[in-house]
């Protein structure tokens, strides 16, 4: 399908006001969603992204940690300047490599 990028750029700002209330599933779907469609938004993903993923590192599950570590390639493909920190960042490779991968329901 069609991604809709106003869509996602419509959200951000919303997004940005609510990572401090985020669970650890909101931050990861939120970071995975905007990779998948490849829409930057350094609103949202900024130092206050990070603190609140570093808030919740004891709370992310396997699935969450890959979707962070799918953020995160994505991020460096960007050539962003927002990364995880190095703890979390193979906290997150770790989880991702340990988990069978499956086809993409979309």
């Amino acid at each position: 399908g069609q991604i809709d990028r106003n869509f996602f750029k419509s959200l951000a700002p919303t997004a940005s006001a609510l990572v401090g209330k985020c669970t650890s599933q909101n931050l990861a779907n939120i970071a995975w969603a905007y990779a998948v469609a490849n829409v930057a938004a350094p609103s949202i993903f900024n130092d206050d992204f990070i603190d609140a993923c570093l808030k919740k590192k004891d709370d992310f599950t396997l699935e969450e940690l890959s979707q962070l570590h799918q953020w995160h390639i994505w991020q460096e493909g960007l050539k962003s300047n927002i990364r995880l920190p190095q703890s979390l960042q193979k906290k997150c490779h770790d989880a991702f490599v340990s988990t069978a991968p499956r086809p993409s329901a979309l």
